[in-house]
């Protein structure tokens, strides 16, 4: 798989939420092949549905919990309230965004999501297990590094009663950067564009990329 690394502007952005939000729309006017249609994948609030309506999309929002939505709602965001693993939407998209979602399901789980769109562009936002980044705020998980039978590296994360979790999962998977690189390339896709510079978030590392 042909890796190209790709540094997002400097934000001037003194919140996490504004500096994700920024980089979503910087790759949806900057960097994805443009298209007409996108699928939000664990939507939650829809905030992002909301900047790629904005950036001249036809949006599909899923998730499993509609507690998050707003009160007003743009009608032109179609949201369901599904679960993203066995969801199928209405019209095949151009774009699909899995911000916040993959590092919340376990392995198989996350291979199934991603091979689902491969020959599509997917947004990607997720944690990845970087043993230098890892905050304060983290447990002994963060320091229990697995390699799995199939090769993957990272650490296990308990979901426990984790609000933001997938539904039905007890344990999820953060992947280092090199194992999902490469689970990325096993599901079939060609390229992907890791988005620089890492940022950390709660528990660690986190990082966009944009997968094709």
């Amino acid at each position: 798989m042909e890796v190209t690394r790709t540094n997002r502007p400097e934000f001037d952005a003194e919140t996490e939420g504004r500096m994700r939000t920024l980089t979503f729309e910087w790759l949806l006017n900057e960097i994805v092949p443009k298209g007409e249609r996108l699928l939000d994948l664990g939507a939650g609030a829809c905030i992002f549905a909301q900047r790629a309506v904005n950036a001249g999309y036809s949006v599909t929002a899923v998730d499993a919990r509609a507690v998050r939505l707003p009160e007003e709602l743009d009608d032109r965001i179609q949201f369901f309230e599904a679960d993203v693993r066995d969801f199928e939407p209405p019209e095949e998209p151009d774009v699909v965004a899995i911000l916040g979602l993959l590092y919340h399901l376990p392995l198989t789980e996350q291979s199934d999501l991603l091979e689902r769109f491969r020959g599509r562009t997917v947004i990607l936002d997720t944690q990845i297990h970087d043993p230098h980044l890892v905050t304060d705020a983290a447990a002994e998980w963060a320091t229990e590094f697995v390699s799995t039978d199939d090769g993957y590296e990272g650490v296990v994360f308990p979901e426990l009663n984790n609000p933001m979790a997938s539904i039905g999962n007890a344990e999820s998977f953060w992947h280092t950067e090199d194992s999902l690189l490469r689970l990325a390339e096993d599901c079939g896709y060609e390229t992907a564009a890791p988005i620089e510079p890492v940022y950390v978030s709660k528990y660690g590392a986190r990082k966009f990329y944009v997968l094709n």
